[in-house]
């Protein structure tokens, strides 16, 4: 099981819709919105690095009006 947890920063407004579709993702966990540098933190949970490298870059950082990302890597 590969684990991590996603710091995304999104245009300003933006927030409910992108976590709204965040957790519709298979493989996304937890979900919340903070308040400083990043706007959401994501935890998710895959079976494996490379479904987890997938679910980061073709589903999360492809959603509209998600700007930047940080992923974090549970080891």
């Amino acid at each position: 099981m590969s684990k991590a947890f996603v710091a995304i920063h999104c245009e300003t407004g933006k927030e409910n819709p992108i976590i709204r579709r965040l957790m519709e993702i298979k493989g996304v966990s937890e979900v919340t919105g903070t308040l400083g540098l990043y706007d959401i933190i994501v935890k998710i949970d895959a079976s494996d690095s490379l479904m987890l490298e997938k679910i980061i870059t073709k589903e999360v950082r492809k959603i509209p009006h998600v700007l930047t990302t940080m992923t974090l890597m549970v080891i």
